[in-house]
This record gives C-alpha cells, structure tokens and sequence, in this order.
C-alpha cells in the first residue's frame, strides 16, 4: 500500500469526507454514514499501527498481534460495542427525558419560567451560564441532550433565535467541559503536568467564561445574519412540540416535576463528582456514610440518567 494511504492524517480525511459525502451526497442516514467511514478507516488503517495502537493502551504484545489479525468486520463491531457500553444507556435515556419533557409540557413549563423570570432578551445568556456550569462536571453529550429540548420549545415559542440557542448552549457546555475540572479532560491534564485541582479550576474558569463569551457574541453576529429554522426531527416533531406550546398553564406539569429529571442526575453526578476529590482516604461511617454510598450510587452517570428517566416518564399524566 503507498505511504500516502496509510498515513493517519490521510485516513482521518478520508473517514470525514466518507461521513459527510455520505449524509450529504448519498443521503445515507446518518449510522449508516459513520458505519462506512469506519470501514474506511479500519480498511486503510496498516497492522503496524493497530499493533502499536494497542501497545499504547498497555495491551501485551500477543494481545496486539492478534488485534492486528482480526478481520475489519471484528474490529468495527468492538468498537462499536466500546463505544455503546460508554455512551448508549446516556444516548437512549437522554432521549427518553426529552421526548417525554417535550412531549408531556415539561420544557415548556420551564421555559415559560425562565421567561417570566428574566425576559425573552436574557433567555441567550441564560442558556449560556447554564450550559457551563452543568458542563463542568456533567460531560459535554449530555449536556447538549438535555438542554437541546428546552432550546426547541423556547424557539418556537417566541418564533426566532434557534441558531442562537443552540450555539449558546454550545459555547457554554463546550468550553466548560474543556476547560474546568472536574471534567474528565481538564482533570487528566492537571494530573499530567503536575498542576493542583484548585489552580485548575479557577484559571480554567477565568479562560472559560471569556471563551464562551467569546462564542456567545459570534452566536449573536452569527444570528443576526442566518435564520435557522427548528426542523422536525424523529424525536420531536414541530407539530407536536407546537401544540403544546399552546396550552394553558394549567394543562403543564408543574415546575418541580419538570426540573426534577434535569435536575437530578446533575446534582447527583456533581455530588459524586466532588465527594471523589475530597477522598482524604477515611471512609465516612454512620449517616454519613450511608449517604455517601446514595451518592455514589446515584452519582454513576449510567444510573443517573436512567434514574431521570423513570422520572421524566410520569410528568406526562401529572399535566392532567
């Protein structure tokens, strides 16, 4: 194979022209899109580099040779199941809370809140600080899955800014993940170059909110200047998230049954997340420790989300 072919560069252009060529061009959906640029990939991608790939993860040397023996078909489908045992119970069950918040009124009861509470021109940046500090300990898909349904019904209920919301939300959630620890990727770094917790946090706060400032005036510029329109989509349908912005106050759920399975998995996840980096090595024992297992029970990100999706389920009867 020519070394041009087998240089990683080369073949990562490849696998982002084969996804885009193949949602734009094909109008392939989109898995199917991702499943053939994995192909690609994984075709073009020599043995020598799956081997010391695996070498890299700590993997022995037998373990890397047959890893680079397997056939592009097995590979793919390990990944795949990597990939889904890391992030599928988070994709399925945020997508449970937001069809059932969108569905039920549950985002359009929040939203109505927020905008009687600040008004329509603040709704932006409140979506914007939102974002960071959920995204500070909360990972960035997550983020995004949650707030996404509350930026659709707040959309087309005041008709305009869908472009902005979403790049708000964006900003916010992008840089803090980025950024802040305790996300994982700031939190690594810090232990790589010897960087304490604490100075990390408040100079990646500082660099932070002037980052996502920065991405909040471009939304703006870029707001004023393209008209973005929400589009229906399998989880949320105009219709559907229209009719129910047209309800009367009384046919919503209440406000605490439709923060409740937002709310909980971030409080959750964020109470885990600091017990984890306040360890001074002595378990807690007594009330105390019975509420730091509930804590680190809940505070898993699986068990969480799946948590708010039982919770989401019922503010569609609580509406009546």
């Amino acid at each position: 194979m020519p070394v041009l072919f087998s240089d990683p560069i080369f073949i990562l252009f490849l696998g982002v022209v084969a996804v885009v060529g193949g949602i734009i061009g094909l109008k392939l959906h989109p898995f199917l899109a991702m499943l053939l640029a994995a192909f690609v990939v994984a075709f073009l991608t020599p043995a020598a580099s799956i081997e010391q790939f695996a070498l890299s993860k700590g993997g022995t040397a037998a373990a890397a040779l047959q890893l680079s023996k397997k056939s592009i078909g097995e590979r793919i489908a390990t990944e795949f199941g990597n990939t889904a045992a890391k992030i599928g119970i988070l994709i399925a069950m945020a997508a449970i809370i937001g069809k059932c918040m969108l569905e039920s009124g549950a985002a359009e009861r929040i939203i109505r809140s927020i905008l009687r509470a600040i008004g329509i021109d603040k709704a932006p940046a409140a979506f914007l600080v939102s974002s960071f500090f959920i995204g500070i300990p909360v990972f960035f898909d997550t983020v995004i899955f949650l707030m996404m349904p509350l930026a659709k019904a707040i959309s087309l209920r005041v008709g305009r800014n869908y472009l902005l919301f979403v790049l708000s939300i964006i900003a916010g959630a992008m840089m803090a993940n980025s950024l802040v620890p305790p996300a994982p990727g700031p939190l690594f770094l810090a232990g790589a170059m010897q960087i304490p917790v604490g100075l990390m946090i408040v100079s990646g706060s500082i660099l932070g909110i002037i980052t996502a400032t920065s991405g909040y005036l471009f939304a703006r510029w870029l707001n004023r200047r393209m008209e973005i329109p929400v589009r229906d989509s399998l989880d949320a349908k105009i219709e559907d998230i229209r009719m129910v912005a047209e309800k009367e106050d009384s046919q919503l759920p209440s406000l605490f049954v439709s923060l409740l399975p937002v709310v909980f998995p971030v409080f959750f996840i964020c109470a885990d997340t600091f017990l984890n980096l306040s360890k001074d090595g002595a378990a807690p024992t007594g009330f105390a420790g019975v509420l730091t297992s509930i804590v680190h029970f809940f505070g898993d990100k699986n068990i969480a989300l799946m948590t708010a999706g039982i919770l989401a389920i019922p503010t569609s009867s609580s509406r009546h």
